[in-house]
């Protein structure tokens, strides 16, 4: 009788550490898709975090062409734009000149009321805005 008791004890006990050994192996096997599943949402978070940081490097080159490009046709308008009131002063000039230098010569022996003001003031301004013309060196 004890040796069918311990044989039902050791049977009892063989059959508890099978469950047991299927428990832990089950929960180990769980564990590892667990892990497995970790390591792979941590490759596609890494992935997604360099796809981030080239999207920002290339929103930034993308900013700094579109600063450089405004920057060049600024500059370009503001030459074109220089040039053209240049011209136009040169043209104003060369054709009011000789006026003025008549009227610088001759305008105070003629003195006369009520253009004589006005062409006096008009000279003053002439001046001033041919100063704004760069000088022109004679090309000898």
């Amino acid at each position: 009788m004890i040796k069918n008791s311990l044989l039902i004890f050791l049977l009892l006990l063989t059959f508890l550490f099978i469950v047991a050994y299927a428990s832990a192996f089950q929960k180990i096997s769980q564990l590892t898709k667990e892990c497995g599943k970790l390591i792979i949402d941590n490759i596609a978070l890494k992935k997604f975090i360099d796809e981030e940081l080239n999207n920002t490097k290339l929103d930034q080159e993308v900013h700094k062409e579109n600063f450089v490009k405004f920057l060049s046709d600024s500059r370009d308008w503001a030459f074109s734009y220089i040039e053209e009131v240049q011209s136009e002063l040169k043209k104003f000039i060369q054709e009011i000149e000789p006026e003025i230098n008549y009227f610088n010569e001759y305008g105070d022996i003629a003195s006369m009321q009520p253009n004589y003001y006005s062409l006096k003031k008009i000279s003053e301004a002439y001046y001033e805005l041919a100063k704004l013309l760069p000088k022109e060196e004679d090309p000898k």
